[in-house]
């Protein structure tokens, strides 16, 4: 795993460097897409997801939108799709963005519209880090992870103490 400014950049993943979205592909044929750690740490704490399965977009479309405390926006489409799953448990608790945004907060699953998906601007983990280098200094971001709150892990707050 590659990581700049405190952001990961996990070596398997496909990375659209300019719209701050993640592709893991499944062995199934399917893309699952999320945002980057970059991305989530812009947003800030993600408080609501809409997508639906069925929804075709071409590449830069929106296959779902983002709302958090600091903006409501789109999650745009880094290779052409149809979306055939969204993370039910992303719907529930969108903070899982913030707090694992490479795992459990993956955002939908797409069938793509080419087997061909892979374009020379998508870069794989340390050379999209070495992308987002400029990128993330120009903007002043270091990335910061969202800790699950006492009542996310089902204990009380006397617990904690």
């Amino acid at each position: 795993m590659s990581m700049v400014f405190a952001c990961d950049f996990p070596d398997h993943l496909w990375f659209d460097v300019e719209r701050d979205v993640w592709i893991l592909p499944l062995d199934n044929g399917l893309l699952r897409l999320g945002m980057t750690d970059p991305a989530q740490t812009r947003s800030g704490k993600v408080l609501h997801v809409r997508a639906r399965a069925g929804k075709t977009q071409p590449i830069g479309k929106s296959f779902a939108t983002i709302e958090s405390g600091k903006w409501v926006g789109p999650f745009p489409a880094p290779v052409a799709g149809t979306v055939v799953n969204v993370n039910a448990a992303v719907l529930t608790d969108p903070n899982l963005i913030n707090r694992d945004p490479y795992g459990e907060g993956w955002l939908v699953e797409i069938r793509p519209e080419s087997h061909d998906w892979q374009r020379e601007d998508l870069k794989m983990g340390s050379e999209a880090a070495t992308f987002y280098r400029p990128k993330l200094q120009e903007a002043g971001i270091t990335c910061m992870r969202c800790a699950p709150i006492a009542e996310d892990m089902g204990v009380g707050t006397d617990a904690l103490s």
